[in-house]
């Protein structure tokens, strides 16, 4: 007999729910409208993925299709008015199943469904007449509650319980052993970081398990679960915690350190009380310094004063005007007398308000104390019991492991007087489905604890949780909520006129306010379509404009934090809404939320209009994706260089929709360098991926690394683990390097070509009066158009080693030729050193010294202010030393498998440093698209984490070659004011030339736009693609065309052949086009790809009407692909009947 598992509905399926539904329950679902507006769609399949049932479920009263009758709609809203609470209780709209497997499809549908929402205490049902003898599966689980006469309709009731029956928890008991040592054997493999016994038990000795359990006392307690009569899982836990190094790990302020309030409390005020008192002290010592700083002069000032009015001329010698002088110095004593009081209050009111300034700037912040707390207390004993108590084993059978969160109640039970349950899991471990209810701790920037902190409030075991809409009475369970954010006010403002808007929601805990959102109602889909991949999430076709809607503001008490489904699912309904958004602009603290969210994936190519560009990162809660949950992934990930490869590498793995990768690390040194005609990843497509949210990004180099303990060596000093690491450094110039190791401070003269582009401004041009750019890559000449711009032309000298012209400098020059386009030429000079000068003023000068190869006698000392570093890139020579030092294999590139691993399995390469073994090619991946390799290296390792615990990983011999085709182009701004671009096919970048390949054609033309040429292989495909002229053409745009048959480009050859195309630039940029430059446009190639090779298998072609039929289908994926990207293709028009 077939096994029948429940899943989500995928967009896949829904061509086999609408024929199932149509059977099952004899009308038409539209299952792709129910995927965007149910609150929840479920699939049932057998062991063949056949679908055999479908439930999609709704949160607002509905009568099941297939059933009612007149007036029954108005009947459902009031008989379900008493039992329906928002966020518990749900209704099932659409329920189907395949005759001969009703039984086993229903059952796994509604496990399903409450396993899937963990707040679903209830499900209704209205269906026409008795389930009984029609559906003995539902009839098993629903009770019937009310009916209708006249319409004929029943309501029905099934409860958690019934659905889901709870499981007998009870202490564990030493002739349990022999029910409880398979589990853990199963688990050993599955998490054996919850399935390893205590060291006190003799873990290698026969009968540990029986020691574990023989052991329990007031502070070790061993649960185990029953169900159906059978032992399904057991959890071990203890009180004995280390809080300390917990604290000195995880943020733990929030939680109280895991101590008693009071004694939290008395800590934070003692470590409080003692940065005030440093803080102060200090202050007082810098006033002192300044006050006798001060007093020195005032003294010399007052001897002055003094020895003029000694010399007052008006004083006589022999005593005259004594007695005037004695009377006025009387009225002046007593006028001064007066004036000395009313200065003596001046200075004690300027004294207090001193002393105010004093306390005020001596104030502790909240930081301040924290880290004092840390140092007053770290490795004493706690002066009370921690309040908490941490789970050490938990094995579960794999039918029940969706219920471990049942022990949970009776765990509690057993330590009346603790507040939480904590679990550590190491980073590389499996998360079970325990973990998924919990909240994950931050830890301390810069922390090396080798595992991930788990935390469950008992509160949060609460059943009684509720969302309504917001109200002007929530005010004052508002301002209780968020007391003590920065931002109070401005919150508590906010939702009062959100509510009396009506697009607030709040959610309630036994009439406690625990949470709150507010939403607009009003969303820019043309910004947000423009920027972001938004097809991918929502269907604009089924979701007009107004079930859009934006979060404004989301604030959770972190106890519920697992409710975060349950409350954004509820606040769509109340809201009528189908899409919620949330824009993360850089440097904004992402909310608690966010993981429940999608990311929406940025698109490259947006349009050229200013007014469309987002800088923000985009994320999405949909009704199709409500309680879709993503396997998270604590795994440490460390990515090296900020390289295309090592940001396409981060890109994926945070789009990745299976997977959420939570501990993601890109080594950035000097910041994401991003610029070029060529370059994948602008300024805006960095700001849309939204990398500080998820990613720590930090300024550094590796300088060491230490395989074994998975370990590597910053050039800040500090260090950090990997579980893997992903070498993405690439190739840059190494002028800087190879100067600064002779002469440490010339390092500051000496930038590259994007830093030069990204931080050179007119100011600089009008300061500097020598500025040396030396080398001839295609960056000296971007280099040399960036200075022509700025108005430093005339200072710069071009130089360059002879011989060393790249083989793309050399077709920038043929194509230039051709053009009649001069182009400036290097000097042949080596520049033989570099050292620096007295500086004049706060600026740094050097010397050059300049050699002609062909006469090395003579020597040029050329004063530079700036040097601008253009060889032909290579792999830096600390990075190789760290390499080599570690034995990675490196064959003047590092060598990686066809899964892009190194030697060691855990490192990973990718981009211009690595290259293919032998046994895949040897090819350098510098010649292939640094995108494609860098999301090709990111598919390999979610490959590694979608592989279960029990499959084995394939070895390095036997990973097959990566399927690299996609074009790399490249290209530079030129001087004059010209542009220059090549795209190509990775054979093409191998050897670069103006020509076309063995058995090709080549098509040129040259006009006022310039001069293009296209080349085809011998199959009629796009081989390379050049450009040289005066129009900013968009590189990797025109490189999207490379690849594609010629048959794709609107009869191309033909036309060219016939001399109808005067300007092949301006023939491959006309509206026809489009479709080919969209980013989903591969995607289209690949399913019509599918549906010509399913219809061959078949014998399409031999049988009456498979043509049509083929083409049927391929125009119906057409034009599916047009309706869904309707936004981003507005040259195509939809044909009537094709619009719905």
């Amino acid at each position: 007999m077939s096994s029948i598992i429940a899943r989500q509905t995928l967009t896949r399926d829904v061509h086999s729910v609408d024929a199932l539904v149509r059977q099952a329950c004899k009308a038409e679902a539209n299952s792709t409208l129910l995927l965007g507006t149910g609150l929840l769609n479920l699939t049932a399949v057998d062991d063949k993925e056949t679908v055999v049932g479908y439930l999609c479920l709704d949160d607002v009263p509905c009568v099941r299709l297939g059933s009612g009758g007149p007036g029954s709609d108005a009947w459902v809203q009031e008989a379900a008015a008493a039992r329906f609470k928002l966020g518990s209780t749900a209704f099932v709209r659409v329920c189907a199943t395949a005759h001969l497997s009703e039984i086993e499809a229903s059952a796994a549908l509604l496990r399903s469904a409450f396993l899937h929402m963990p707040s679903l205490q209830s499900l209704l049902m209205v269906a026409g007449g008795e389930l009984s003898f029609t559906e003995p599966g539902l009839a098993a689980v629903f009770s019937r509650v009310g009916a209708h006469k006249e319409s004929g309709v029943v309501l029905y009731e099934a409860g958690r319980d019934a659905v889901v029956p709870p499981l007998a928890i009870r202490p564990a008991r030493v002739e349990d052993h022999d029910d409880m040592l398979p589990i853990l054997q199963r688990c050993e493999v599955a998490f054996p970081a919850l399935a390893k016994l205590p060291e006190a038990s003799r873990p290698h000795e026969p009968f540990a398990l029986t020691r574990v359990v023989a052991g329990q006392d007031e502070r070790n307690r061993v649960l185990v679960a029953e169900a159906e009569g059978r032992l399904v899982g057991f959890i071990v836990m203890t009180s004995d915690v280390d809080t300390g190094s917990l604290a000195e790990t995880f943020d733990l302020h929030a939680y109280d350190n895991f101590l008693p309030p009071e004694v939290y409390e008395q800590q934070y005020e003692a470590a409080r009380d003692s940065v005030r008192g440093q803080k102060l002290a200090m202050l007082r010592h810098q006033r002192q310094q300044e006050a006798a700083e001060g007093g020195e002069g005032g003294q010399a000032g007052a001897g002055g004063v003094s020895a003029g009015m000694q010399t007052d001329p008006e004083q006589g010698e022999d005593g005259e005007g004594a007695g005037e002088g004695e009377g006025a110095g009387e009225g002046e004593g007593e006028g001064g007398a007066a004036a000395a009081g009313g200065g003596a209050a001046d200075k004690a009111d300027d004294s207090e308000e001193a002393e105010a300034q004093l306390l005020a700037a001596a104030e502790p912040t909240d930081e301040e104390t924290r880290a004092e707390m840390l140092a007053m207390f770290a490795g004493q004993a706690p002066p009370a019991d921690p309040t908490l108590f941490a789970v050490t084993m938990l094995c579960m059978d794999p039918a029940y492991e969706a219920q471990a969160i049942e022990f949970l109640t009776p765990a509690f039970a057993a330590y009346t007087d603790k507040l939480y349950c904590v679990v550590t899991l190491p980073h590389d471990s499996r998360e079970p489905a325990l973990m998924g209810t919990m909240t994950r701790v931050a830890p301390n920037p810069g922390s090396l604890f080798p595992e991930v902190l788990f935390m469950f409030h008992r509160h949060a075991l609460i059943p009684d949780f509720a969302v309504r809409l917001g109200e002007p009475g929530d005010l004052d369970g508002v301002a209780s909520l968020v007391a003590g954010m920065p931002n109070a006010d401005d919150i508590v403002a906010s939702f009062s006129g959100a509510a009396a808007a009506g697009s607030a929601a709040v959610a309630l805990c036994q009439g406690e306010l625990v949470g709150l959102v507010t939403v607009n109602p009003e969303v820019d889909l043309e910004l947000l379509q423009a920027n972001f991949g938004l097809s991918s999430h929502v269907d604009l076709g089924y979701q007009p404009r107004e079930q859009h809607g934006e979060i404004d503001m989301y604030t959770m008490n972190p106890i519920f934090v697992h409710r975060h489904r349950t409350f954004v699912a509820a606040t769509m309904r109340l809201l009528g809404k189908t899409a919620l958004y949330y824009a993360l602009p850089p440097g904004q603290q992402p909310p608690d939320m966010l993981e429940v969210l999608e990311q929406v994936a940025p698109r490259h190519r947006t349009a050229n209009d200013k007014q469309l560009q987002a800088e923000f990162a985009l994320y999405v809660f949909t009704r199709q994706a409500a309680f879709k949950r993503r396997r998270s992934v604590n795994s440490q990930i460390v990515v090296v260089g900020a390289s295309e490869c090592g940001l396409a590498v981060v890109e994926r793995l945070l789009l990745d929709p299976e997977l959420q990768f939570n501990y993601l690390t890109l080594l950035a040194p000097g910041g994401i360098k991003v610029g070029g005609m060529a370059c994948q990843y602008t300024a805006g497509v960095i700001a849309r991926l939204g990398l500080e949210a998820r990613v720590m990004l930090l300024d550094a180099e590796v300088v060491g690394l230490e395989r074994g303990a998975k370990l590597l060596d910053l050039s800040d000093g500090s260090q950090i683990f990997y579980n893997q690491l992903v070498l993405a450094a690439g190739l840059q110039d190494q002028s800087r390097y190879r100067f600064a190791e002779a002469d440490p401070e010339v390092a500051g003269l000496l930038v590259t070509e994007l830093e030069l582009a990204a931080d050179f401004s007119m100011n600089d041009a009008m300061v500097m009066n020598s500025i040396l750019v030396y080398g001839n890559a295609l960056g000296a000449y971007h280099s040399l158009a960036v200075l022509e711009a700025k108005g430093a032309g005339e200072k710069t000298r071009f130089v360059a080693p002879p011989g060393q012209q790249p083989p793309l400098v050399g077709v920038l020059h043929a194509l230039a030729g051709e053009a009649g386009v001069a182009l400036p030429s290097p000097e042949p000079r080596d520049l033989a050193a570099l050292s620096v000068v007295q500086p004049v003023g706060p600026e740094l000068h050097a010397s050059a010294t300049l050699v002609d190869p062909a006469d090395p006698g003579p020597r040029e000392e050329l004063p530079v202010d700036l040097v601008v570093g253009c060889e032909p890139p290579s792999v830096s020579r600390s990075l190789f030393t760290c390499l080599n030092d570690a034995s990675l294999v490196f064959d003047g590139r590092l060598v990686v498998d066809g899964a892009f691993r190194t030697n060691d399995a855990a490192i990973y390469a990718g981009g211009s440093l690595a290259k293919l073994s032998r046994r895949h090619g040897a090819t350098h991946l510098e010649h292939c698209n640094s995108r494609d390799v860098g999301s090709r290296l990111a598919a390999s390792l979610v490959a590694f984490f979608n592989a279960g615990p029990d499959e084995p990983q394939p070895a390095a011999a036997v990973a097959p070659p990566p399927a690299l085709h996609r074009a790399r182009a490249v290209g530079c701004s030129l001087p004059g004011g010209n542009y220059f671009i090549y795209a190509g096919c990775p054979a093409a970048l191998q050897r670069p030339s103006t020509g076309a390949p063995e058995g090709g054609y080549e098509m040129k033309t040259v006009s006022e736009r310039g001069l293009t040429r296209i080349t085809l292989d011998g199959e009629g495909r796009v081989h390379s693609l050049m450009y040289l002229g005066r129009v900013a053409v968009n590189a990797p745009r025109l490189g999207s065309l490379v690849g594609l048959h010629a048959n794709y480009l609107n009869s191309l050859a033909p036309k060219y052949q016939a001399g109808d195309i005067k300007c092949l630039l301006s023939f491959i940029t006309e509206p026809w086009s489009e479709l080919l430059y969209n980013e989903s446009f591969p995607e289209l190639r690949e399913t019509l790809l599918e549906v010509a090779l399913a219809e061959l298998s078949v014998g399409g072609r031999e049988v009456d009407g498979g043509m049509v039929e083929w083409v049927t289908h391929a125009q119906d994926a057409v034009l599916e692909f047009a309706r869904a990207h309707a936004a981003e293709l507005p040259g195509y028009t939809m044909p009537s009947a094709a619009r719905t």
